[in-house]
């Protein structure tokens, strides 16, 4: 089937009832399941091969018509003796979440928040952060979760878009950032900024009292400024409600707000069980992630508290806290970029963690489920990985996940009992469909790279503040789809699996000719004696980043097999690298992706190696 034949079979399904519609869905699904056989389009948009591996009887299609916060008290009213949140060492139960949320709506109500209106919330994965979430929805306000070192010009404007007139932000970041929050104060709708000092919901914050700041509330006190004062309504739901704000990582172009919808976040959270998600009653997520990213917002906080789980929080952001506090916090779930996981690494060469390991201080034996993503994970980072996994008594091995903060987070992940391919992501979840595209916008069949594009129940309303970027979305002319382009490239294969292979900005141009880095890259990442690498432009060459396996002896030599073993993989010296530079890690950004901007401002520790350009015409090696 070619694409307008396609576009004529959509078109032959457009008008149908919903009753016919889902008729339809479980036709393909019994086509996927080999339950009858009959020839399937070719195209992922109407196959949805996917639907197979979903637990059907369990996927709700719509949302419950609830609010975040009527669906988390709802659904855990019965249980409020349970653990929702672990803060150093300090266990709120469910019952005191909901107290909290009260006492945020009761002082927000005093100082004049009401629908329609924005809170800001400069805060990583701490308690105030999902008080501050959970009482904006209460009120039926936006909470726009500020990253800290968004730039001030954007914050003034987003400040200003629902004329937000408080500030929740963590004493650290206010400290740190103290100069630019005083400018934009002074400049935009902003009136009060209330501070919460880190361990202001832990024990320990009646021992270390947190630092005092002129012309600021502490958190505490801001609270009992609506002590006596009655709770107001809950704010009923309203499709597509805007319910909060994050951010994009910026790694790939500008910061942008993402605004998610009530709708939106609850649709995460019903997608994951029959996907094959193990959310229950018990299960311990770590919520590192910040949560001003979706990830750490969506798929680690409001899902995992929407089945009454329980969060272990804790705000310091680096790989080696990351690592050790999964063990230490004996947690289920880890999840973030492959950067945060290494430091596992770091961790397994110390004689004291091997200590703690043998006396169970650390315990990774409960982590059944650790996922990556954010970057591209190669074959070769989940080896290591898992081998780090096994060597530490943890049963999980490395699944992949892909999502963008505009798609909800979690858009596809990988299963463990489900097939594994190198540079897969998994399959869609339940709600989401993935197709790749051509420049026309026009759907690929199976197996055809182009751009990854997103449909989705769980995406953004649309950018934050930015009525600009409205072309990001398009919709498709034969069913009237609504999909969000990606920036991706990749394609999907006949089983539903999605390869995702890396950014379509993600060029170099060499003599004349366009070509992607990444295909470089996988290339070179077939050498058994390398383990990573990045490739762009450096000086007008192009240039290989390289960590190895092992020390090797000549370099030179490697370089050159490099080159040949380039040339004879992708049949063109455009793709050869001339500058190689070998280093033991890659740099992380504040988002915890790489850090490609500090990668290519580097100067130093170049070899150039020339290649021939005549190797192609003679077929023979580059020497």
């Amino acid at each position: 089937m070619n694409y307008e034949e396609l576009k004529q079979y959509k078109l032959k399904f457009a008008n149908l009832s919903e009753e016919e519609k889902m008729q339809h869905d479980e036709y393909l699904r019994d086509l996927a399941t080999g339950k009858i056989q009959g020839p399937m389009t070719g195209y992922p948009s109407v196959d949805k091969p996917a639907l197979a591996y979903y637990n059907f009887d369990k996927y709700k299609e719509k949302t419950p018509k609830e609010t975040i916060t009527r669906a988390l008290f709802a659904n855990n009213a019965d249980h409020t003796e349970d653990t929702a949140i672990e803060y150093f060492g300090t266990k709120i139960s469910y019952g005191d979440l909901f107290k909290h949320i009260v006492e945020l709506v009761k002082t927000l109500d005093a100082n004049g928040v009401k629908k329609g209106d924005g809170i800001i919330a400069t805060l990583p994965g701490i308690p105030e952060a999902m008080y501050s979430l959970y009482a904006a929805g209460y009120i039926g306000a936006t909470c726009v979760f500020m990253l800290p070192y968004l730039n001030k010009e954007s914050m003034i404007s987003d400040i200003n878009k629902d004329h937000s007139r408080i500030l929740i932000i963590m004493d650290v970041l206010y400290d740190q950032y103290k100069d630019v929050y005083d400018e934009v104060k002074e400049k935009s709708s902003l009136e009060r900024i209330i501070v919460v000092p880190t361990l202001n919901s832990s024990k320990l914050g009646k021992i270390k009292k947190g630092k005092k700041f002129p012309d600021t509330t502490t958190y505490n006190d801001f609270i009992k400024e609506g002590k006596d004062n009655p709770a107001p309504s809950m704010c009923a739901y309203e499709k597509d409600m805007p319910a909060a704000v994050v951010y994009s990582s910026g790694t790939t172009g500008d910061i942008k707000g993402v605004l998610l919808s009530h709708d939106s976040i609850n649709n995460s959270a019903l997608s994951y069980l029959p996907f094959g998600f193990d959310l229950k009653r018990g299960q311990k997520f770590y919520q590192t992630i910040p949560v001003w990213t979706s990830t750490g917002l969506v798929a680690n906080g409001t899902s995992p508290l929407f089945y009454g789980s329980i969060l272990h929080q804790d705000p310091r952001f680096d790989p080696l806290t990351f690592s050790k506090n999964i063990g230490s916090s004996k947690s289920n779930w880890g999840i973030g970029t492959t950067e945060l996981f290494n430091g596992l690494d770091e961790l397994s060469r110390k004689k004291l963690f091997r200590l703690l390991l043998s006396t169970h201080v650390l315990d990774y034996t409960k982590l059944t489920n650790a996922y990556v993503g954010g970057t591209l994970s190669t074959p070769n980072d989940k080896a290591k990985l898992n081998k780090l996994f096994a060597s530490i008594g943890s049963p999980a091995i490395v699944n992949s996940s892909y999502g963008t903060c505009e798609n909800g987070s979690i858009v596809t992940a990988e299963l463990n009992d489900l097939p594994h391919y190198d540079y897969s992501v998994g399959i869609p979840i339940p709600g989401a469909t993935v197709i790749a595209i051509d420049k026309d916008e026009h759907e690929l069949p199976y197996f055809e790279r182009g751009e990854l594009a997103v449909s989705t129940n769980c995406g953004m309303l649309r950018y934050y503040n930015r009525p600009d970027l409205k072309d990001v979305f398009y919709t498709d002319e034969t069913d009237g789809v609504k999909y969000k382009h990606t920036g991706d490239i990749g394609y999907v294969r006949d089983d539903g699996f999605v390869i995702y292979e890396g950014r379509a900005n993600d060029v170099s141009v060499v003599d004349g000719v366009q070509i992607y880095n990444f295909d470089v890259k996988k290339a070179i990442l077939k050498d058994p004696d390398i383990f990573d690498c990045e490739v762009f432009m450096h000086d007008d060459k192009l240039c290989a980043h390289i960590v190895l396996k092992r020390e090797i002896d000549d370099m030179e030599a490697k370089f050159f097999q490099i080159q040949r073993d380039v040339m004879n993989t992708l049949n063109d010296d455009v793709y050869v690298p001339e500058l190689f530079k070998i280093r033991k890690s890659f740099p992380m950004a504040k988002s915890t992706k790489r850090d490609y901007k500090a990668l290519k401002e580097e100067e130093n520790g170049y070899i150039y190696i020339p290649k021939n350009r005549y190797a192609r015409k003679r077929n023979c090696d580059i020497i």
